[in-house]
Order: C-alpha cells, then structure tokens, then sequence
C-alpha cells in the first residue's frame, strides 16, 4: 500500500484549496499504480471545506466514486474531518453529475444580480 503522509504534505492545519491541490497532486501521483492509497491524516488538527474541495473533491471530476472507494483508504482522520469530508464528496457528486447545466445557469443567474 502507498501511503501518503498529508501532515508532510500541508501541515497540521488542512484548509486551504492550495494545500488541497498539493494532496491531489500526490494522490494522482501514485493513481496508476496497482496498489491502494493510504492517506494518514495524523497529526491533522483543522479541517475545512475548501481542503476537500480542491483535493478528493476535485478527482470526481475525472474518477467515480467506485474508483475512490476502491483506491484510497483514510487513516488518522478526525470524526470532523469524516463527516466534512462526507458532505464534500456528496457535493461533489452533485456537482459533477449535472448534465442538465443547472449549475452553470444557477451561476448564470447570479452573475446578473451583481
């Protein structure tokens, strides 16, 4: 099993989107081998949305969640950080799922409001 250390990766802290993209960096990086990914998030005391967004999030773009499931294994991480990190994907499967463009019209909408 490849196991990546987040805390080595973006502190003890896991919130920004540019840490975020460095933990999805990471995991594409050991994507193809035929092994699962261990991520340990030991030592991790912060937790935020943006985090997930931009890290396990972002790879629904590309991979399902069949993929996720079967591929990476989470380790060390807080009951917050499940239950966030539950609400991202959730999201995210929303989001990615919309084929009827209604998230490009709901931010349509919007911008003529501003």
């Amino acid at each position: 099993m490849n196991v990546i250390n987040v805390r080595e990766i973006v502190g003890s802290n896991a919130i920004s989107m540019n840490s975020g993209g460095k933990l999805k960096l990471a995991i594409l990086q050991d994507w193809d081998s035929p092994e699962k990914i261990e991520l340990n998030f030991s030592g991790i005391d912060v937790f935020a949305s943006p985090f997930f967004n931009a890290s396990i999030g972002a790879l629904l773009k590309d991979k399902d969640i069949k993929a996720l499931q079967g591929k990476l294994v989470f380790e060390g991480i807080s009951d917050h950080g499940k239950r966030l990190l539950n609400l991202v994907i959730g999201n995210a499967l929303k989001f990615y799922s919309d084929t009827g463009g209604k998230t490009d019209q709901g931010l349509d909408a919007a911008k003529k409001d501003i």
